[in-house]
């Protein structure tokens, strides 16, 4: 009688010898021969993959059970039977050296190839951008647009791209130039600032799931914009290809002919073990402590509900003298405490081998962070969501320490996000996930796509965006009150994508009713307004049109905005000036705020406001001042020039940029001699690719390391520059 999947997987889980390795395999292939190829079976075939060292006699049973699964990667290419060989063989897409596909990432791709479209769910560890990678490798298509729900993503897949030298140019900023060819890896926000880009013949949206991120009742801003820009992308009729995880249905009001594309596959080539932890807060720091100095091996990550806790768990393990966590990173930390802050945690958290992620930290830092986790000189990164999907890590370990993230008790769905980061194809077949907290029930997930079903859900700012034609009755009534107004134009509410009509209504009859003395401080042209010039400007945002989350993010009022903004724009890019306005003393939070802190709500203002949303929302109000004051006669003012500035951060033109290649504005300045004379980004990249030995003298080992590491994401093979199609 064959033992059952629990008793092998027990054996399997043992640190102890398996007993019977042969009685083991056999038991499997009984049981398939049974029960088919479930979920179970195939995990079984991939914990026995993990200890391959003992089935050396069974080796051939082993690799057989590999096929039978579909698990064609993992098979071994030395001593194969001829059938299994071939087998291997027919899973290699075309022009994509040292790949082998599983059966179901196969039919996938072949589907593909053939020109359907695929909307795909599958787990996180299925290897949904490797058939993206094929299928660019093909030379199928000439332009592709790849849609990416981060920066950081952004630069990820970008590196991983220029390996591939596939031909294309690689795009990833708004302002470069196209070329025949074009791989656009783009967030939505940058593919909707995009000016008469080449029609795509495939794009991609990874993460589709984020179509449907509600917040509140309504979808949040970047939701929004993400069904925008997939909108735009359907009108040209590209062939598409949406891939996220543990996706089990679209909503019923999604058109026919776009979820019958759906693929749901529950197909994993990694395993997890799921271990319950005690839950009370007062065992947590000596449990988790106590856990990552026992047995663990691989990297562990520890996820957090917010980026308070993650200072706060940073700070536990860095109390303690005697442990280490990995070799370290004692360059970066000296750098970053020379030029942020000498009292910053996170430093001395880096020397003895932990690491921290949130989505407020520079993007340069956040990717050597991640960087130095993955080759093994930081053992344990402590983040929050920031990580839980999107950017590829080799953590064999995670730790999930609270019940919330990002505000919000996880679910089923994120849970599942979080354990598929647990293990990594070809770096650890199966990964422990430790909780302190039950893991939620399963329950059916289905998405919505608002640009798609126009559902009541669809924010008026995407229904706005669409054709007369496309739109529904439902949506036609909707939007009647806005389209029914004569105080602003369709065209300018369409301009300012992202920000609420009615809003913007309600700003534009703020303007028309205000009397000229009030209006002096608005009426101001330049890239330098003073003081009372940017206060103006800022309380019509925070007032009229602020972003989600406002107050959350450093500023609490339209005063302490405008202030925060002198800040940073008088510092001129001088990072460790803006730190040390932000850790001044101040009586009414030093006994509430830790010089962390400090550090950490700077970072956060910077990140939030001045990268990603006071330059639109200047923009928006500009507009809408502009054909408001036309109408009345008076002479509007530009603000363009100063939301110009605070893109570049108030530093010279295009050198922020850099942040996302990975070199801080702090080097690139010091590179200033050799890469002036740029107008554009392609130009002042080929000028940090092609810069030559004597550039990095003046550097100290930390700063030409990375830039090395730059100069060779640019130039992977030493020579050739994909970003521009540029050969040597």
């Amino acid at each position: 009688m064959a033992a059952t999947v629990n008793e092998l997987r027990e054996v399997l889980n043992s640190p102890n010898p398996i007993p019977d390795p042969f009685g083991l395999l056999h038991s499997i292939t009984i049981l398939t021969a049974t029960d088919g190829q479930t979920p179970a079976l195939r995990e079984l075939v991939v914990r026995a993959l993990d200890k391959i060292d003992q089935f050396q006699k069974e080796k051939p049973l082993l690799m057989a059970l590999a096929r039978e699964f579909g698990l064609y990667p993992y098979m071994e290419q030395d001593g194969l039977a001829l059938t299994d060989a071939l087998a291997v063989e027919m899973h290699r897409p075309d022009n994509l050296d040292g790949v082998v596909f599983s059966s179901i990432q196969a039919a996938v791709y072949l589907d593909l190839m053939e020109g359907r479209n695929v909307i795909l769910s599958a787990p996180t560890s299925f290897g949904k951008s490797l058939i993206v990678d094929a299928l660019i490798a093909s030379g199928k298509y000439d332009n592709v647009v790849l849609i990416v729900p981060t920066i950081a993503l952004i630069d990820e897949t970008r590196r991983r791209l220029s390996d591939r030298q596939t031909g294309h140019k690689i795009y990833t900023h708004p302002g470069q130039a196209y070329a025949e060819r074009n791989l656009f890896v783009l967030t939505q926000e940058r593919y909707l600032n995009l000016v008469d880009p080449p029609r795509p013949d495939l794009f991609f949206v990874d993460e589709f799931y984020k179509l449907d991120e509600r917040s509140g009742e309504n979808l949040s801003g970047r939701a929004a914009l993400l069904n925008q820009a997939l909108y735009r992308l359907m009108k040209t009729g590209a062939q598409f290809y949406l891939a996220g995880p543990n996706i089990h249905e679209l909503s019923a009001m999604v058109p026919t002919n776009i979820s019958r594309t759906l693929r749901v596959t529950d197909f994993s080539t990694v395993a997890a073990n799921v271990h319950r932890l005690p839950s009370r807060t007062a065992d947590q720091r000596k449990e988790m402590v106590k856990l990552l100095a026992s047995t663990l091996t691989g990297g562990t990550m520890i996820y957090c509900g917010s980026p308070k806790r993650v200072r706060d768990v940073v700070g536990w393990l860095t109390e303690d003298e005697n442990a280490t966590y990995g070799s370290g990173m004692p360059d970066a930390a000296n750098w970053l405490e020379h030029e942020y802050s000498e009292d910053w945690a996170l430093p001395k958290a880096l020397r003895k081998g932990i690491g921290s992620h949130h989505g407020r930290l520079p993007r340069w830092l956040a990717h050597k962070v991640v960087s130095g986790f993955n080759d093994g000189s930081l053992g344990v990164l402590v983040c929050n969501n920031t990580l839980i999907e999107g950017v590829n890590t080799t953590a064999k370990n995670v730790i999930v320490l609270d019940r919330t993230l990002a505000r919000r008790a996880y679910n089923f769905f994120t849970f599942m996000n979080i354990r598929g980061r647990g293990g990594r194809m070809f770096k650890h077949f199966v990964g422990d996930i430790f909780l302190f907290h039950d893991a939620p029930e399963p329950e059916i997930n289905a998405v919505d796509i608002p640009a798609l079903s126009q559902s009541d859900d669809a924010p008026t700012s995407l229904l706005l965006s669409m054709e007369a034609q496309d739109r529904s009755e439902r949506t036609n009534e909707r939007l009647s009150p806005v389209l029914s107004q004569r105080v602003l134009s369709l065209e300018t509410m369409r301009a300012n994508q992202g920000v609420s009509p009615e809003a913007q209504i309600e700003l534009a009859e703020h303007l028309q009713q205000l009397s000229l003395p009030h209006i002096q401080n608005l009426l101001w042209n330049t890239p330098y307004p003073n003081g009372r010039q940017s206060n103006a400007l800022m309380e019509l945002i925070w007032d009229f049109i602020p972003p989600d989350g406002a107050s959350r993010h450093g500023a609490v009022s339209a005063a302490q905005l405008a202030l925060f903004t002198y800040w940073v724009a008088s510092a001129e890019g001088n990072l460790r000036a803006v730190m040390d306005k932000f850790t001044q003393p101040n009586p009414e939070y030093d006994g509430r705020e830790t010089h962390d802190d400090k550090v950490d709500k700077a970072f956060d203002f910077i990140r939030f406001w001045i990268d990603h949303n006071l330059p639109m929302l200047i923009r928006a109000v500009d507009r809408i001042a502009d054909e408001v004051f036309t109408r009345r006669g008076i002479t509007p003012g530009k603000y363009g020039g100063y939301a110009s500035r605070m893109e570049d951060g108030f530093q010279p033109h295009l050198l922020l940029t850099l942040e996302e290649y990975g070199i801080p504005v702090q080097i690139s300045k010091k590179l200033t001699r050799w890469i002036s004379g740029y107008r554009t980004l392609d130009e002042l990249l080929e000028r940090i690719a092609r810069l030559p030995n004597e550039a990095l003298s003046g550097l100290d080992y930390f700063e030409q390391e990375t830039v090395l590491a730059t100069i060779s994401s640019l130039r992977p093979d030493g020579g050739d520059f994909p970003l521009f199609g540029w050969r040597r």
